[in-house]
């Protein structure tokens, strides 16, 4: 029998990526990428480990590593991932899925089984460390409960919701409840997976750093490599940046709400009072069906960002903070937004509400695609296709 609340992590892998063909072949550490990850999984705690990949001859190479590293392989469509995670569980029942993924070989145990634990406390559906994304990429972590899987296999139909297995579930956080793990700095847009011969070749460079600092162990945790290896993002400091708002922003959000300005051109046309404001905002911060940012600008706060998801259609909201008005900043705002949400699949559309009597607004949405879709009272309504994920 099975026992309660039971755990299978299937780690998906294939050959066949168009950006860096045969990346889990590459060496790393000495051996195949591939079975780097499989020894630093080697103690983690679930009650099965298996290989996911497809039936194409090409992948005979990640059955016969996988199998070396005495992992079970489930084969299946290469392009229907998703029927390959729901042929796992057929092969190895559990009651709760973790999805990892060959492109990110320094995957933490020790942050898998945090996941896992959130995810279980919380008794979600569906739970990640991406929403909002505070780890560096490459540490990625999704958990889903066996039933909410079986859900989106029996349902989806969006090519992308079979290719990247989870989108069917956090699309729809009003029908499956969502949990995440923040880290506490916010790391997001540190690059550690590998889709590229210099994300290769930065990868190699942590892991011989670490294992000259451990006498070649592979088990280093993620914060011993950050701390050796540091940051690899440089980012324009004339850039405007989107970071994931935390508890601290809480006051800043309100200032930008209650403007008069931004009153005027609400829906309500009052100002929210403090303790209405905290509520929301207590409940929203850790809601991965909502997006809410602080936009950076040469250290300073300019200006905040929200996105409602549901179904896949996120609503934006957007405010530039009074002082830094009249300086373009609501376009660079919105084209970091677009940017960021075509990062991952979890918006297929954006859409805004806009009052007519807000022009700079209106004008700062078609500066980056959006076009008018129509009218709601003194509101005008506009769209935008952020465009798909590359895989």
């Amino acid at each position: 029998m099975r026992r309660a609340r039971s755990s299978l992590c299937v780690v998906q892998a294939r050959t066949g990526s168009t950006r860096l063909p045969g990346k889990v072949l590459q060496d790393l550490g000495g051996r195949p990428l591939l079975r780097f990850m499989l020894d630093r999984l080697a103690d983690l705690r679930v009650d099965a480990l298996v290989v996911a990949t497809s039936t194409l001859d090409r992948d005979d190479a990640v059955v016969d590593i996988a199998r070396d590293a005495g992992r079970p392989v489930v084969r299946g469509s290469e392009t229907d991932v998703l029927d390959r995670f729901a042929t796992a569980l057929v092969c190895h029942p559990a009651d709760h899925v973790v999805r990892l993924t060959a492109d990110c070989p320094l995957a933490d145990p020790v942050l898998v089984e945090a996941v896992l634990a959130r995810h279980l406390d919380r008794g979600a559906d569906y739970t990640s460390n991406v929403f909002p994304r505070t780890f560096p990429r490459g540490l990625d972590c999704e958990v889903m409960t066996a039933d909410a899987l079986r859900t989106a296999h029996a349902e989806a139909i969006d090519p992308a919701e079979r290719e990247h297995v989870t989108p069917f579930l956090y699309r729809r956080p009003e029908r499956f409840a969502l949990a995440n793990m923040r880290n506490d700095t916010t790391l997001g847009r540190e690059g550690w997976t590998v889709d590229s011969p210099d994300d290769l070749a930065f990868v190699r460079k942590i892991v011989a750093t670490m294992h000259d600092a451990s006498g070649g162990s592979d088990a280093f945790s993620w914060r011993e490599a950050w701390r050796e290896v540091g940051p690899r993002d440089v980012t324009d400091p004339d850039a405007v940046v989107l970071v994931p708002a935390g508890r601290e922003h809480s006051a800043f959000f309100l200032a930008c709400r209650n403007d008069t300005d931004a009153v005027h051109h609400s829906r309500s046309g009052r100002p929210i009072g403090r303790a209405e404001h905290a509520h929301w905002f207590a409940a929203k911060i850790d809601d991965p069906g909502v997006r809410l940012r602080v936009a950076v600008s040469r250290g300073e706060l300019v200006g905040t960002v929200r996105v409602d998801v549901r179904g896949g259609v996120g609503e934006v909201g957007f405010a530039v903070a009074p002082t830094f008005r009249g300086q373009g900043l609501g376009t660079a705002m919105l084209e970091a937004l677009v940017d960021d949400v075509a990062a991952d699949p979890q918006v297929v559309t954006l859409t805004a509400a806009v009052h007519v009597g807000n022009t700079p607004s209106m004008r700062a949405f078609a500066r980056v695609g959006f076009v008018a879709d129509g009218s709601d009272g003194e509101f005008r309504k506009f769209r935008r296709d952020p465009g798909r994920a590359q895989v």
